[in-house]
């Protein structure tokens, strides 16, 4: 995966782009400068990325990620992430960690409590980072990794004003989430599906149909 910001991004929105090439295998963080969408898709399909990610800033902060198919004859935007904030690496105790190198799965779980909803976002964040969905059915993150062959997982999770996505790298912690912690509000989809905090918390109302 390729990842990198909109135009003229903050410290944290770089931040935030340079963390998550820290977790996804074989990504690469590009400065943005003044590259078009276009441009961007041509030296992915050069470096033979399939997916580009782009950290969107709003008023300093990281509001949305937007992934996007690489592909010369039918690129399209797959999906995009609304977010309530972020939570760096280094915020949560884990600084300079190295990119991973090395051709390896990126397997998306969830944690062990949790609704449908959280499934199909589990399912919908696989597809938007070319990712493998791996249902938890109660087994350890390493049990997963280990059947996957890899280091690195997205686990899905509840969050008071949605959901949230964590990150672990099994070679550096077996015992916590590196991070980054993401907080989604919002997560669409191209083909329609999505998925709004607000809609479902009026959803669970008592009264609300």
């Amino acid at each position: 995966m390729l990842i990198t910001t909109s135009h003229r991004p903050t410290r944290r929105t770089r931040s935030l782009g340079h963390d998550l090439e820290r977790v996804f295998p074989n990504s690469l963080y590009l400065t943005r400068g003044k590259k078009t969408v276009k441009d961007l898709l041509m030296e992915a399909y050069d470096m033979n990325y399939e997916r580009i990610l782009v950290v969107n800033v709003w008023k300093g902060n990281p509001l949305k990620l937007t992934f996007i198919k690489v592909d010369p004859e039918s690129w399209g935007y797959l999906g995009y992430l609304y977010l309530h904030g972020i939570k760096l690496q280094r915020e949560m105790g884990f600084r300079n960690l190295r990119p991973i190198r090395e051709e390896m799965p990126f397997v998306v779980t969830t944690a062990k409590r949790i609704g449908v909803d959280h499934l199909a976002f589990a399912r919908a964040f696989a597809e938007l980072t070319g990712g493998t969905f791996v249902p938890r059915d109660g087994r350890s993150l390493t049990a997963i990794a280990e059947e996957h062959g890899t280091d690195a997982l997205g686990i899905i999770e509840r969050y008071p004003r949605g959901m949230a996505v964590n990150f672990y790298r099994l070679d550096v912690t077996k015992e916590r989430a590196v991070g980054p912690l993401i907080l989604v509000k919002i997560w669409i989809m191209e083909d329609g599906r999505r998925w709004d905090y607000r809609e479902a918390l009026g959803a669970k109302r008592p009264g609300t149909r």
